[in-house]
Order: C-alpha cells, then sequence, then structure tokens
C-alpha cells in the first residue's frame, strides 16, 4: 500500500505498481484529504477525477488530447483540484505522450496528474523528469511464500496456464477451496513472480529479481508470455485481489484466473 503526501502537492506523479485496485483505493484517499466529497469519491462519481483508460492496451494520443489536454485548462467543477487519473500508463502511445508534455510543463495550477503503470520504464524519459515517482514497495517479507506447500505446483500451473486442461486447472484450484489465507498467499506469490519475470525481460539482468531461489523457474516464465499477456495476468490477478476480499467462492475464481 502506498503512501501519498497530501500535505505537499505536486501537479503530476508517477505511481508504479502491479495493484491498481490498491492504488486506486490510494488516489481516493489522497482527494479526500485535500477536501473531496467522500460519498461522491467513494462512489466513482466525483467531477473532478477523471479515469483514463484503453480497453484495448493502447491509449491513443486523440484520447489524450481529447480527456486531458482539450479540458486541463478548465477550473474544477465542485473540488479545489482536478484529478487525472492514467491506467495503464505502460500503453499511452509515444504520441500520446509527447502531446501530455506541454500540460504536464506548464500544468494550470489546480491539475494532478497520476500515471499509474507496472513499469515507469516504459514511459519517456522527458515524462519522467516531469513527475514524483512513488514505487509501490509494499513491506512484506515474501520469502516465506517459498515454503509454500503447493508453490511447485503453482509455479508449474502459471508457466503452462495457456496449454493446461480445464481438469488440471481445477485440481489446482481444489487448493484453494477452503476459507483461509491460501488464496492471498497464492497472489502474492503470482505478483513477485509476475514482477520479476517482466522486470528480467525488460533487462535480461538476473540483478533486480527478488526471488532468486526461483530464478530458473522466472526466467522460463519471462519467455512463456509476450507483454501483452503479462498485461492480461496482471489485471486478472487484480480482479483475483478483489475476489479475496469478498466473499466469492474461491475454487471457482482461481480456475476462472487461469483463462488467461
Amino acid at each position: 500500500m502506498i503512501n501519498i503526501s497530501y500535505k505537499k502537492v505536486y501537479n503530476a506523479y508517477i505511481i508504479e505498481s502491479y495493484n491498481y485496485s490498491s492504488i486506486k483505493n490510494s488516489i481516493k484517499d489522497f482527494a479526500i484529504a485535500n477536501g473531496f466529497d467522500k460519498a461522491l469519491v467513494d462512489s466513482d462519481n466525483h467531477p473532478d477525477i477523471l479515469y483514463i483508460e484503453s480497453p484495448d492496451d493502447n491509449i491513443s494520443i486523440d484520447s489524450i488530447r481529447q480527456d486531458i489536454v482539450e479540458t486541463a485548462i478548465y477550473s474544477p467543477k465542485i473540488a479545489d483540484l482536478k484529478i487525472y487519473v492514467v491506467y495503464d500508463a505502460i500503453h499511452l502511445a509515444e504520441n500520446a505522450q509527447n502531446a501530455m508534455l506541454k500540460t504536464l510543463e506548464e500544468p494550470p495550477v489546480f491539475d494532478v496528474f497520476f500515471l499509474v503503470t507496472s513499469n515507469s520504464n516504459k514511459l519517456l524519459e522527458t515524462i519522467r523528469s516531469r513527475c514524483i515517482t512513488i514505487k509501490d514497495d509494499e513491506s512484506i517479507n515474501y520469502k516465506y511464500l517459498l515454503d509454500l506447500d503447493y508453490i511447485r505446483d503453482a509455479i508449474l500451473m502459471l508457466a503452462n496456464a495457456k496449454s493446461a486442461s480445464a481438469s488440471d486447472k481445477m485440481r489446482f484450484a481444489e487448493i484453494f477451496a477452503e476459507k483461509d489465507n491460501k488464496l492471498k498467499d497464492l497472489i502474492m506469490l503470482y505478483r513477485y513472480l509476475i514482477r520479476d519475470a517482466l522486470v528480467y525481460k525488460m533487462t535480461l539482468s538476473k540483478k533486480q529479481i527478488y526471488l532468486k531461489e526461483l530464478e530458473d523457474d522466472i526466467i522460463t516464465l519471462s519467455y512463456t508470455y509476450d507483454n501483452k499477456e503479462f498485461a492480461t495476468l496482471i489485471e486478472s490477478l487484480n480482479k483475483l485481489s478483489d475476489v479475496n476480499r469478498n466473499n466469492v467462492n474461491k475454487k471457482i475464481a482461481v480456475f476462472n484466473f487461469f483463462g488467461v
């Protein structure tokens, strides 16, 4: 969980995280701390919080011009600030990023921009230089994940999800039928595995791998999925996190997750 300071407000932030649901809540807390109406914020109906995302993994220059550049000059409707949240900024086309530059260089005093992304290095340096970067460094001791009794099954299922049979997926999902912390641990394990695989895929370096004991598995995963498939995995994992907080059949939720 990240902490966005509301005592000193900057015009532009990059937030690097895999957990968009958690980041959305943090941005909501930031808005409420800055005087936004809580009921409107919680219901996603506040007119001064604008979300920009694309279902087809491409945030185009037309979208940025229409949703940001052309509206940034207008004052907030009811709050003191106007907040723009871009998910996932990794999908911003290069010309779309360039279209944002002037707005980020000379932002109206009432505008605050949040570029939420799983990999801030994919953004242009000119964008990054104009933003405060915050990284989601969850204070969790991940080493205990290595002792999970189902860790090998979990890694193999993730590596073979695209070709695994429905019966294999269901057998694995049976592990999570009980109402305990197993699903929470699986989600955390997969967050680290996906994070490490993506970092290795981008850098071809083992230095930044967290789960060094699983290095070979992580390298295999990095070649198993392309960038678009990794983005889909992250989105599906975020949905699985929401399921874990609700009274939903965990076995079915895990089975559905592997429909990648």
